[in-house]
């Protein structure tokens, strides 16, 4: 395999997964980043919930081409936030 052909690969692969994040309304807004190597997405970031958490990882695994998602996602509930501001 070429180079270019592996820079396009990657770069649609990166875009796709972009797409999947973005495009989904609960996890669109939340600190969600990805790194890609070799066909493996590694999530971080924070959301809001554990369902938040799976939806991620469900979206970016369905996409032809990744083959292991990691999911290093932190969940830390809007509520507790709330919570931790209001006892100060």
């Amino acid at each position: 395999m070429s180079h270019h052909i592996a820079f396009d690969h990657a770069h649609q692969l990166s875009e796709l997964v972009k797409h999947a994040i973005s495009t989904s309304n609960l996890i669109a807004n939340q600190n969600v980043q990805y790194k890609i190597e070799q066909e493996q997405v590694f999530l971080t970031g924070i959301v809001s919930s554990y369902y938040e958490k799976q939806l991620a990882q469900e979206s970016v695994s369905r996409i032809t081409g990744v083959r292991q998602v990691h999911n290093r996602l932190t969940v830390e509930p809007a509520q507790k936030a709330v919570e931790t501001l209001s006892t100060n």
